[in-house]
């Protein structure tokens, strides 16, 4: 005679098998395990380009002898830090900007730190200021993020930010978008390429596009084809009755061999 116990466990097991089976598809770093020890590279260095908008500011000790190189901004002192202070350039497309009393300056394809040293050591070189202190930061970094239907801009102050922190922010639904192949387009050298990114694989964090750069374009393409969201809303209600038909006929057929196997 059956007990119904195993009836019960049976079932359950079936469902679990189902549950996990229509969760793989949309689950995060799926090979990354517990207790596993990984290289993590730092994240690299923001490298600017024509477009890009910088925000300087030079600080002494001597207020009047930074005023003549924060043009526009009053004087700033060390004291007197104040982000407002700074005075914003707009790289031109040759990827220059004009500093006052240095002149022109081509800093793209330099980090924010090598501009910072540029000025400085032109300053003391031109015997203006002995230690001057100078503030450099990005002040356009932007990301755009396109979904399907829709898209955001993303504001990363003087970055870097991630590839999957730009998910978080976006509200990206793992379940409506192929995390296996998330696009990011970036345009460096006057040349654009594009990127494919699997948010399943621990290897993301080793791909040239998970730390993004200035102006970079995410695209998280759509699941499956172009369907209506009306559609889209049925299918995804009807899905609990499609996974609960599949357990009961598993179950049923689960019942009939063991019902062939005690005649």
């Amino acid at each position: 005679m059956r007990k119904p116990l195993n009836w019960v466990l049976l079932a359950a097991l079936v469902a679990i098998a189902s549950s996990c089976a229509s969760s793989k598809n949309w689950t995060y770093l799926r090979d990354f395990e517990y207790g596993e020890v990984y290289e993590a590279a730092n994240a690299p260095e923001l490298k600017l380009q024509p477009g890009d908008e910088v925000m300087i500011q030079v600080r002494s000790t001597n207020p009047e002898l930074a005023a003549p190189f924060n043009a526009g901004a009053g004087m700033s002192s060390i004291e007197n830090a104040a982000p407002t202070n700074a005075v914003k350039y707009l790289i031109d497309p040759k990827g220059c900007i004009e500093f006052p009393v240095i002149g022109t300056m081509k800093i793209e394809g330099k980090t924010l730190k090598e501009v910072k040293e540029m000025i400085a050591s032109s300053i003391i070189d031109m015997g203006y200021i002995k230690e001057p202190i100078v503030d450099v930061s990005m002040g356009n970094f932007t990301i755009t993020v396109l979904k399907e239907n829709s898209g955001s801009i993303i504001q990363a102050g003087n970055g870097p930010i991630n590839l999957l922190q730009v998910l978080a922010q976006s509200s990206t639904g793992g379940q409506l978008v192929k995390i296996k192949d998330v696009m990011v387009i970036r345009t460096e050298d006057g040349v654009r390429k594009a990127y494919s990114v699997n948010l399943q694989k621990k290897d993301l964090f080793d791909s040239p596009a998970f730390y993004l750069q200035q102006n970079d374009i995410v695209y998280f393409k759509p699941k499956g084809s172009r369907e209506s969201q009306p559609f889209r809303t049925f299918v995804t209600s009807l899905s609990p009755v499609i996974t609960l038909g599949s357990v009961i006929s598993t179950f049923f057929i689960w019942m009939k061999l063991i019902d062939d196997g005690n005649e």
